[in-house]
């Protein structure tokens, strides 16, 4: 992986004076991480020129990290007999003539080599599996799969971190002045251009609460307590936002064509079965309950050309998966996003909705509970941000929220276990059902990083549909005190419709 040629190349970039490229620590440390991962793992030797090449660039670079001049990093190195020889070569590469697409193309090399360095960062483990089937020296094949699996793990995740580290890189710094903008406008446009949202359904959150719907490499959660309905909004969000269509008059916004999938909604449940899942996509969308729905199955109703007729008609899908509880990880939702992606290779990820946070695993196990829940929360915002989509789930609120009689009581502090899921959300949304009523849930916005914030709400519902029918924007001050009545407008079936 490392040539001479590689070498001199990154002794140009480093020390020439009439690069334009930002020479930063950031640069420095990459440079040696490809060379510290390369002289581990390089199986040749290399020659004794090349590799007295190699120490005196390692050398270079880590003076420059200790914030030395390059006047000041050449004069110093000149006065070893080790490096005396490269003094003219040096020398050279400071004046340098290249043109900047020559720079440009040596550090994408040092980027593609950087990668390498950080998806085989489990290297020997891989090799030792490898070799294990091969020559069947596992002991059985619990431990072979066992360990495969974890090895392979690793490397997703290395490929999840890699991509987002490269991502955030790119549009991490700008010089306003000698800069291009090329690349941070595109990303302001994939993140907050109103045609590369998804809607929630809801007009109410669309369009006074998230200013257009989820926004791509965002993450939102959905705190509720046990019954208070935070299974049945999301659900409704997916049914809603499926069969919603976008808007002609937003940028970049392209009608659906009836018949093929263009959006694809992924609902992972690690709580409620799939027969529970088709049940809260069936029932509000017909507006029906579940003794009216078993009527229907007994009454010969085709129940999946229903839910496709409507579906299809809108260019969307939904993919429903269950898990039990406490058995995948981020990283198996990395393969299920990309069968989706092989599955419908010319259709978009609307978003990924996780019921819910709390059931999940990590593959990094901690002696506290509340920081492997912030860590699943803060690889579920990775996640978002390497496949540029919404990412939607729910969590628990602790007991004080139990006792809530109104919205404006609900607050961040109520998410159980971890404020990591706080800090780490980009959304937080709290509901809670009414003590007294079970046709009210109380719920609040109480972070909101594309939108308003601190909003609390009444949602009027139907449980025995799995449905919320109607939202009232109330006062923070003044329960009494309504702002907005928001209800459903039904169009399609008695049960199709938005906030």
């Amino acid at each position: 992986m490392i040539t001479e040629s590689f070498l001199n190349s990154c002794f140009t970039l480093i020390l020439n004076k009439k690069s334009r490229v930002k020479k930063t620590k950031a640069l420095y440390r990459d440079i040696l991480e490809v060379l510290q991962f390369t002289d581990k793992k390089d199986k040749v030797d290399i020659p004794l020129p090349v590799k007295s090449k190699l120490e005196c660039l390692v050398k270079i670079c880590n003076l420059l990290i200790e914030d030395k001049t390059i006047g000041n990093v050449l004069d110093s190195i000149s006065f070893s007999e080790k490096f005396d020889k490269f003094k003219d070569f040096l020398e050279t590469k400071i004046n340098e003539d290249l043109t900047e697409v020559t720079f440009q193309d040596i550090i994408k090399q040092i980027r593609l080599r950087k990668k390498v360095t950080s998806l085989f960062q489990n290297f020997d483990q891989f090799s030792k599996v490898i070799e294990k089937i091969k020559d069947g020296t596992f002991d059985s094949l619990d431990d072979l799969i066992e360990d495969y699996e974890a090895t392979i793990k690793i490397l997703f995740s290395s490929l999840m971190e890699s991509n987002r580290s490269t991502a955030i890189e790119a549009a991490a710094s700008l010089d306003l002045t000698k800069d291009m903008y090329e690349h941070v406008i595109e990303m302001i446009v994939k993140k907050y251009n109103r045609s590369n949202k998804t809607p929630t359904g809801f007009d109410f959150l669309d369009n006074v609460i998230m200013y257009g719907g989820y926004e791509p490499s965002r993450l939102y959660v959905f705190g509720g307590g046990s019954g208070a309905g935070k299974s049945t909004f999301i659900n409704n969000t997916i049914l809603w936002s499926a069969l919603s269509t976008p808007n002609i008059n937003d940028p970049g916004a392209t009608p659906p064509k009836p018949g093929v999938v263009s959006r694809v909604y992924l609902y992972i449940t690690l709580e409620n079965t799939i027969e529970e899942a088709l049940m809260r996509t069936y029932q509000p969308l017909f507006d029906v309950n579940s003794i009216q729905m078993l009527h229907d199955i007994t009454n010969g109703v085709n129940i999946r050309q229903k839910l496709n007729n409507a579906l299809l008609d809108h260019g969307s899908t939904i993919i429903m998966k269950y898990f039990p509880a406490t058995t995948i990880s981020y990283i198996d939702l990395m393969g299920v996003l990309d069968e989706a992606k092989e599955t419908y290779p010319d259709a978009t990820i609307a978003g990924l909705y996780i019921d819910y946070l709390d059931l999940l695993k990590t593959e990094t196990k901690y002696d506290i509970y509340r920081l492997e829940l912030g860590h699943i929360t803060l690889s579920l915002k990775s996640l978002a941000v390497q496949y540029n989509i919404p990412i939607i789930t729910g969590t628990q609120l602790n007991r004080p929220a139990y006792d809530v009689k109104e919205s404006r009581e609900l607050g961040v502090g109520m998410i159980s276990e971890s404020i990591k899921k706080v800090e780490h959300a980009d959304f937080v949304a709290l509901l809670t059902k009414d003590p007294v009523d079970d046709t009210i849930v109380h719920g609040k916005i109480g972070k909101n990083r594309g939108g308003k914030s601190n909003v609390s709400i009444d949602f009027k519902v139907d449980f025995s549909r799995f449905k919320f029918l109607s939202a009232t924007q109330l006062s923070n001050s003044e329960r009494s005190d309504k702002i907005k009545d928001c209800k459903l407008k039904g169009s399609f079936g008695g049960g199709v419709g938005t906030m």
